[in-house]
């Protein structure tokens, strides 16, 4: 709980009557390596907070081929956001990759918390500025660049994930084949 505090405190103040309102509607779990706390075809309206670990989104094709959506490090947020927005059904699972814990919100209490402390709803609109910035930069990838540049894009991007995400995911989220992904590897060390 702390962490999500800090993470707050980066922006604004923490009142006491702000603390201890996060307090009661925050929940705290441990995942393991593979856990799901999201499934696809549920309705959870829930927003998960990273204090540690890993976590990718992820969504099945019919045919059971896995197209990675989003990874989640310490301090990000991930969600299905369109079942936390509409009335659908998730589309997506979300797993964690590593032992991770996360913080819990339930959308009906974090629209409640917003009519209480509306200067939240600032932090977090300036948040989802920041998510929509990067799906919009991750669309333009998959369409226009060619598997090299994508790959090396987000090596440059997110560094760290490569040490923690299998390299079938990381192709997975590339939009590429894990051979692709290997003969990518290769020319890398060969330059």
């Amino acid at each position: 709980m702390n962490e999500l505090l800090d993470y707050f405190k980066n922006t604004i103040s923490i009142s006491p009557e702000i603390e201890s309102k996060l307090n009661e509607i925050i929940k705290e779990k441990n995942l393991v390596k593979g856990e799901q706390i999201l499934t696809d075809n549920s309705i959870k309206k829930e927003h998960v907070f990273v204090v540690s670990g890993c976590l990718r989104s992820f969504f099945k094709t019919e045919d059971g081929k896995e197209h990675t959506i989003q990874f989640a490090i310490k301090n990000w947020w991930i969600s299905d956001y369109i079942t936390l927005y509409t009335d659908n059904k998730s589309v997506v699972s979300i797993e964690s990759l590593t032992h991770s814990k996360v913080l819990i919100i339930d959308n009906s209490k974090v629209e409640k918390f917003y009519q209480e402390f509306p200067q939240f709803e600032i932090i977090q609109r300036k948040n989802f500025e920041k998510r929509i910035s990067a799906l919009q930069k991750r669309i333009l990838s998959l369409l226009a660049l060619t598997a090299a540049e994508k790959y090396n894009q987000f090596i440059e991007d997110y560094t760290e994930f490569e040490k923690i995400i299998p390299n079938y995911q990381i192709a997975s989220y590339l939009g590429i084949t894990p051979q692709s992904l290997s003969r990518i590897r290769k020319e890398r060390i060969k330059n």
